[in-house]
């Protein structure tokens, strides 16, 4: 080969390899990520989602781990592919619901384990100020969770004008059931949720925000998820606030749910809550209240339905972390074994529930604690004789091993109440009860890195 054909070679291959090198060059990868161990010594923590309340129970030892890897693929500050994974396994693995046959914790490892979390596209729209979200995503309600915290497909509008912060949204929340009759396609029978959301920063310490949240659940199979069909139309309308006064950071909302719990009721739902933080000494105060209305006759035919209805049926998305619970409500630190009295449920079957928590928590150097101290009740106690729930004690004391890993120990202790433990027919008792039950109790030790 000439001289003169070697180098046009070259040239050809060279720019060939600069063409196609220029969207890696021009591509940032960022990984970020956690691991989490946690072991559990208890006698009422199954490891899934509702607890052992049993007369005499048997004491265990499980452990069980979670990873996630975050990986961005960002163009640039506009425009960015966001994927999230997840690891989950028990040590000695398990074939619950959760994990199947994919639970890597057995004999010898090898299993198809990794679960998608997030993929989702994050844009602006050019010469405007709004982003967009497109893809499964994550959502956080405007209420602490209590409505929903969840990863779910949709897409979510945005934009910052000034002090005021519009979003909507849409997310598919099922489409399961266009097999079920002939001629049915995917979108004829589903459930959906559609959000309008707004905050208003009245000055740096104050902000308020009002929302307005629809879930519309076409779906004719009872075994529908995330619904049963018992609920067809909520409407949720609700205000919350945030405000810095002083020492104290001081957080609250209200929410009024309206719709059709059925072809033969009418919903009518109410939730509220409280939340202070408040620094004291070397450290903070955390006090908080969760009120959410109950149902009293569940299988009427008429009349008002009155429970407040959570995104899911089960509440298997919703949560209240200020409480600072690990057996009266779920820990948000929880990995598959999140549960607590009543399940993941935060109306405790429907019951409704009235709680007051409070706590302290410090940091001394590279060490630090928190303690706590919770009490709920049910709003509708039906025919139980009783309608306390129960008394939760629970500290944590903890160490930063290195910056990005800690090391913690947890136990936790919750004093039954008689409308868990009542002798005679179930109907005595609040739902999930069981007649004399033990006092349910948890020491866990966790280990968390984070990068």
């Amino acid at each position: 080969m000439s001289f003169k054909k070697t180098m046009l070679t070259v040239a050809a291959i060279s720019a060939l390899t600069a063409a196609t090198a220029v969207p890696a060059m021009a591509l940032e990868n960022e990984f970020h990520g956690m691991y989490r161990f946690m072991g559990y010594l208890t006698n009422a923590e199954t490891g899934g989602t509702a607890l052992n309340l049993r007369d005499e129970p048997k004491n265990s030892f499980f452990a069980e781990q979670r990873a996630r890897i975050l990986y961005i693929a960002k163009a640039n500050d506009d425009l960015k592919l966001i994927t999230h994974f997840e690891l989950d396994a028990r040590f000695g693995g398990s074939t619950s619901t959760k994990y199947n046959l994919g639970d890597g914790g057995s004999l010898d490892a090898d299993r198809v384990a990794l679960e998608m979390k997030n993929v989702y596209l994050d844009f602006k729209i050019p010469s405007t100020p709004v982003n967009m979200k497109v893809g499964i995503q994550p959502f956080n309600d405007a209420y602490q969770g209590v409505f929903g915290a969840f990863d779910g497909a949709g897409a979510v509008a945005s934009a910052k004008m000034g002090a005021i912060t519009p979003t909507i949204g849409w997310f598919r929340l099922s489409d399961n059931n266009f097999g079920a009759a002939s001629g049915q396609l995917p979108g004829d029978d589903t459930a959906d949720l559609y959000v309008i959301d707004g905050k208003f920063a009245v000055n740096k310490d104050i902000n308020v925000g009002a929302s307005y949240y629809l879930v519309q659940n076409d779906e004719s199979a009872t075994t529908a998820v995330p619904f049963t069909n018992d609920y067809q139309l909520v409407h949720q309308l609700g205000v919350n606030a945030t405000a810095k006064v002083g020492p104290a950071a001081l957080t609250g909302f209200v929410a009024y749910q309206f719709g059709d719990y059925n072809e033969t009721r009418d919903l009518h739902a109410f939730a509220a809550a409280a939340i202070a933080k408040v620094a004291v000494g070397p450290g903070k105060i955390n006090a908080s209240a969760l009120y959410l209305t109950g149902e009293e006759t569940p299988g009427a035919t008429g009349g008002n339905f009155n429970s407040y209805r959570q995104l899911a049926t089960d509440g298997a998305v919703s949560y209240f972390n200020p409480a600072n619970m690990w057996l009266l409500i779920r820990n948000g630190a929880m990995i598959n074994s999140s549960a607590a009295i009543g399940g993941t449920d935060l109306t405790k079957g429907g019951v409704g529930m009235f709680g007051v928590f409070a706590g302290y928590e410090m940091a001394m150097g590279k060490a630090f604690m928190n303690a706590n101290l919770g009490w709920a009740r049910a709003e509708e106690q039906r025919a139980a004789e009783s309608a306390t729930i129960g008394t939760e004690i629970n500290a944590t004391i903890g160490y930063k091993v290195y910056d990005n890993l800690t090391a913690s120990v947890t136990a936790a202790y919750a004093i039954l109440g008689d409308g868990m433990t009542e002798a005679g027919p179930a109907a005595n008792r609040l739902p999930g009860g069981v007649a004399d039950a033990d006092d349910p109790y948890l020491a866990n030790v966790q280990l968390s890195y984070a990068f």
